[in-house]
């Protein structure tokens, strides 16, 4: 299942990237698919997170709400250091 990530790079502009999981490392940022392919890289940026995944339920019967949101957690990049 894959992730919907956003990604600001230090210019203002808002990356919207889907990949299945990230790696963060002494290259930057690492957005994967199947099998390990690079998506996208960015060697340095300003901010990522994982945008909210919205979960359909078809068990009415013990809920009001037809749909579930779950949330996940904002990495914050440091400041860039001119390595």
């Amino acid at each position: 299942m894959t992730t919907t990530y956003e990604v600001s790079t230090p210019d203002g502009v808002l990356h919207t990237i889907d990949a299945l999981t990230h790696v963060r490392d002494s290259n930057g940022l690492t957005l994967l698919s199947d099998g390990g392919k690079a998506v996208a890289m960015f060697p340095v940026f300003s901010w990522m997170r994982q945008v909210p995944a919205v979960v359909e339920s078809t068990d009415t019967a013990s809920s009001n709400n037809a749909s579930e949101t779950t949330t996940s957690g904002e990495v914050v990049a440091p400041a860039a250091s001119g390595e």
